[in-house]
């Protein structure tokens, strides 16, 4: 009996003790089982707040659709290369989407043209006339390609949304004549007299870059550089084109000249 005493009492020890370090680890479990939910509540309430008043779309791949949508815009559309006038264009834009890639386009400008102070200094002080290739109007249609779509962000948390697109295509041109910007007043016994003043058309050739960005999911606003080259014939020119043809001279009926324009607008979608 002395001998199972000892015994007996060691294992009600480890009894105990095994009983006592469950508790612990339960209560343990059950205290961080309720304190947990209620840290991760606190979080998630203190991230709802800091963004309560943005809109989050960063996930979403495309926030603007143009598939089967027709655009209508209006544009200032201003040539950057000419040197002795300034020319203003109103274009009007009308677009078909074929798919989030591929559109037609037609835009339709007319022109407004002021003569620059230099082109006025060299008259009044050198009695210097310059030739102008004054643009009356430009018409194109052309296929518009758009490999980039994309956003960013600014430090105030909105997106803005834009795409890039390339374009090429064809049209007319049409340029004022006004013969008194480059001729001499007729003399002699027989004078020719200037050719009328007179717009004449000109096939042309267009290829640019633009970029739209997205207001919303209806308006955008767009910036475009094109070149554009036309085939003037070289006689449409001259002063005297009855003398300069009986003179025997080579003229172009296809010669080139290329003008830059810079293109600010605005479009819908519908």
């Amino acid at each position: 009996m002395k001998a199972l005493l000892p015994q007996r009492s060691t294992k009600r020890v480890q009894d105990m003790g095994r009983s006592s370090l469950t508790a612990l680890l339960a209560f343990a479990f059950l205290q961080s089982g309720v304190s947990m939910p209620i840290h991760a509540q606190d979080k998630v309430s203190a991230e709802a707040e800091r963004f309560k008043d943005t809109e989050i779309r960063v996930i979403r791949p495309r926030y603007f659709n143009k598939g089967k949508r027709f655009e209508l815009g209006g544009a200032l559309n201003v040539i950057m290369n000419e040197s002795f006038i300034y020319t203003y264009m109103a274009t009007g834009i009308v677009a078909f989407h074929l798919n989030e890639d591929w559109a037609i386009e037609g835009t339709a400008s007319y022109g407004l043209n002021i003569d620059r102070e230099d082109k006025r200094i060299l008259f009044d002080e050198f009695e210097i006339k310059t030739q102008l290739f004054r643009t009356k109007y430009q018409a194109e249609l052309a296929i518009q390609y758009t490999p980039i779509y994309g956003k960013w962000q600014l430090p105030s948390g909105r997106l803005i949304y834009f795409d890039t697109y390339l374009t090429a295509g064809v049209g007319q041109t049409g340029i004022e004549w006004e013969y008194s910007d480059f001729c001499e007043d007729p003399t002699g016994a027989d004078p020719e007299a200037l050719p009328a003043n007179a717009v004449k058309g000109y096939p042309t050739f267009m290829v640019g870059a633009g970029q739209r960005y997205f207001v919303n999911r209806t308006t955008s606003y767009r910036f475009e550089i094109k070149g554009h080259r036309f085939l003037y014939n070289e006689l449409d020119a001259e002063c005297s084109p009855v003398k300069a043809q009986a003179s025997g001279q080579q003229f172009a009926s296809s010669a080139p000249h290329d003008v830059i324009t810079i293109l600010l607008g605005i479009s819908r979608f519908f």
